[in-house]
Formats: structure tokens, C-alpha cells, sequence
């Protein structure tokens, strides 16, 4: 079974924590010995600008892309960064494993567009737009009066286009979700956001955006934040609740994973760390869900838009 988690902030975590290894982290929620044990093929890392310096979140992301760089160089043998179809299909036709390096926020960009070329040429092929607030390329999800796209948000949509760079609208709030799936040529994804019908949060989304990157042949990827599934000791049970409610409105090719891993101390109760992926799928079996939908979910999916898109 090929997985494909489109969502973590382990690079920062390892960052802040000073972890050598990025094979064995134990204090973490994700490490290569654990993603290799629990079937994980291509994991999205982020880099989120969170550290508590003085450092601008343009510098903190090339800081992060840095280190993650240096990570990936020890240990080449187990994981290579994806940057194309090609380096994609390679990964996917080998032992290794996979990286799939991102941004979180558009503030790293600053409002300068060659700053997103920049982090193109570090190796990253994704970014969520915004995180929770407002920033130059829209407004977040926790923003009380919301407006859409700025003109330099409309700037950036296109130019991840064309440089065929994954547009992700995890954190994003509705007018400026909204404005990109008008103007954006190509699927996008909702890397780590799960249904607003089944758990009311203004991190989840409706139905309506739902149906909306089903539309457009995109991807939501389940997060296994507590907080955003279901009232609290909910356990792997609710996750079936957003899967079956998702899949009731669109079907099944428009699911993934997003766990959220090392971006949180909540996870859902009886998720201890990665390893919950290779026990979440014997349960879905258990649970009488087809095999092709289980294969969908877990990777498939997100595997027919990364080829699309790169």
C-alpha cells in the first residue's frame, strides 16, 4: 500500500530541537525509521516560518530549506527530494522514499514574487497561501472580516502555474479560497483540512469547497488534529465520519492524508505518531471499506495530481 502524507512540520520541530538524525527522532511524531516502518513512500514536509527569533519568515524559510537540505544529504541512500514528474516517478519505481517540500504561509514570500522563485529553485514545489492570519497574498481562516485575493496573491497563483507548483488552500479563508479555484489553471489541494458538515471548525471545510476541489479533480487531505474532528477522546472512529461523509459527497478520488504531524500536541486520541497510518488502514479493512477507495485514500490520489501538476 503506497501512502502519501501531503502534511508535517517535523523540519521544524528537528530544527528547534537540534536532532542530528532525521532517521531517528524519537521525541517526534515522524522519522524516517518510523515513516519506512509504517509504509509512508512520499511525505510533504513543510516549512513553516514558526521560530521565535528575529530572523524575517523569508530567512526562516531559507534557514529551514538548509537544514532540510542537509538532512536529506545523510541520509540519500533512504529519501530523495522531489522537484519533477520525473524525479516523482523514480521514487515511486524504487526503494526510496519520497520528499515533497513545502511552504506554509505566504508571508514568506513577503510580497516579492522572486522570492517564490527562490524557494523554487531550494526545492520547493507547494505552498498554502496563507496560514491563519492575514498576510500579502490573502487573508487566513481566523481573519473576522475576510476578503479575497490581493492583486500580488492573483500574481502568485499564476506564477506557481507556470512554474507548475502545487497551490494549497489548508488555512485559506473562504473569499480568497474561492478566487483561486476561479483563477488557478490546474487542481489544488487542501493539504491538511477536513469537513466543516461533520465537525464545525473554521479550519474545516464545507461542502461547498469540497465539491469545489472535486470539481477542479483536487485533493483534501484528512488532519488528525483532535480539534478538528470531533469533540474531545473522539477516537479513530471520527476519522471514518469525515471519510464516509467526503466520500458520500464527491466519492472517493479527492481524498488524502494530511496528518499535521510535529504541528501539534493534540493529535486524535489512539494516534501516537506515524505508525498510525499501517494500523488506520487494517482498520479500514475491518471496517468492510473497499480496497480501491482504501488505495485512493492513501495515496492514489494525491499521486495523480502531484503527476498533473509538476
Amino acid at each position: 500500500m503506497m501512502i502519501i502524507d501531503m502534511h508535517c512540520d517535523t523540519v521544524l520541530k528537528a530544527y528547534q530541537e537540534k536532532c542530528r538524525s532525521a532517521f531517528s527522532f524519537p521525541s517526534a511524531h515522524f522519522d524516517l525509521s518510523r515513516m519506512q516502518g509504517a509504509g509512508v513512500k512520499i511525505q510533504f514536509f513543510a516549512l513553516f516560518p514558526g521560530l521565535s527569533s528575529a530572523l524575517s519568515p523569508y530567512r526562516q524559510a531559507i534557514l529551514l530549506a538548509d537544514y532540510f537540505g542537509e538532512q536529506l544529504q545523510k541520509n540519500s541512500g533512504i529519501i530523495r527530494l522531489i522537484t519533477s514528474r520525473q524525479s516523482l516517478l523514480q521514487v515511486i519505481d524504487s526503494p526510496q522514499r519520497g520528499a515533497l517540500l513545502t511552504a506554509e504561509g505566504g508571508e514568506v514570500l513577503e510580497g516579492n514574487l522572486r522570492k517564490l522563485g527562490i524557494l523554487y529553485q531550494r526545492g520547493v514545489r507547494s505552498l498554502c497561501l496563507t496560514w491563519n492570519h492575514r498576510n500579502e497574498i490573502a487573508d487566513g481562516a481566523a481573519e473576522i472580516k475576510p476578503e479575497g485575493l490581493t492583486l500580488f496573491g492573483r500574481q502568485v497563483v499564476k506564477e506557481m502555474n507556470n512554474l507548475g507548483m502545487v497551490i494549497d488552500l489548508s488555512h485559506i479563508a473562504e473569499p480568497g479560497f474561492w478566487d483561486v479555484l476561479e483563477l488557478s489553471a490546474y487542481p489544488v489541494l487542501a493539504s491538511h483540512s477536513n469537513s466543516r458538515f461533520v465537525w464545525e471548525h473554521a479550519r474545516n471545510l464545507t461542502d461547498d469547497q469540497i465539491r469545489g476541489i472535486a470539481q477542479r479533480n483536487g485533493v483534501v487531505g484528512l488532519n488528525f488534529v483532535a480539534d478538528f474532528l470531533g469533540k474531545p477522546g473522539s477516537g479513530p472512529e471520527q476519522l471514518l465520519r469525515h471519510i464516509d461523509h467526503i466520500c458520500g459527497l464527491v466519492g472517493d478520488d479527492y481524498l488524502g492524508f494530511g496528518s499535521d504531524f510535529d504541528g501539534t500536541d493534540n493529535l486524535l486520541t489512539g494516534i501516537k505518531d506515524v505508525t498510525f497510518f499501517s494500523e488506520f488502514i487494517a482498520y479500514l479493512y475491518k471496517q468492510n471499506y473497499k480496497e480501491t477507495t482504501i488505495r485512493k485514500l492513501c495515496g492514489e490520489n494525491v499521486l495523480r495530481l502531484l503527476q498533473e501538476i509538476l
